[in-house]
């Protein structure tokens, strides 16, 4: 690697950090990071295109697999782009395959967003160019499209 190569890679790590640290004392001034759990269990999603079109088929796949064991509301999206689609589980019931419900309904609101919008459920993973290689900066975006499914990001 050229001096000048390392130079902007030492440039890189610096503005990542520092952007790091921005972010910790932003979450820290406001209390929370957005993704505070909502008291009585909501998540929401915000849909590009028409609420009707989104009822009269039934819900996309992703949604309408758990649709029985959920509370569905949906209403206009500020400014009229669109619509959201509001859902919480119902008392008693368990949509989880792997002990956590609210991850697994975050996952069906985004995958049916997607299936609306698109006709797929897109992925990051396996990538089409095939594998790259493991970098400090790739290996913090590969962790965060492995965790990003229903945890909120990405």
């Amino acid at each position: 690697m050229t001096v000048a190569g390392k130079a902007a890679a030492a440039i890189g790590v610096a503005g990542l950090a520092a952007g790091l640290v921005a972010r910790s004392l932003v979450k820290k001034e406001r209390g929370s990071d957005g993704d505070g759990a909502h008291p009585d269990g909501w998540k929401a999603v915000t849909v590009l295109g028409e609420a009707r079109d989104f009822e009269d088929g039934g819900y996309p796949e992703p949604l309408e697999r758990l649709a029985g064991s959920l509370e569905i509301r949906i209403d206009p999206a500020p400014g009229d782009k669109g619509f959201e689609v509001h859902a919480r589980i119902r008392e008693g019931t368990d949509v989880s395959t792997d002990g956590d419900p609210n991850r697994a309904l975050r996952a069906a609101l985004r995958d049916a967003k997607q299936v609306f919008e698109t006709g797929e459920v897109l992925r990051a993973t396996p990538r089409p160019h095939g594998d790259r290689p493991r970098t400090l900066l790739g290996h913090a975006v590969d962790e965060a499209e492995d965790d990003a499914k229903g945890g909120g990001a990405l």
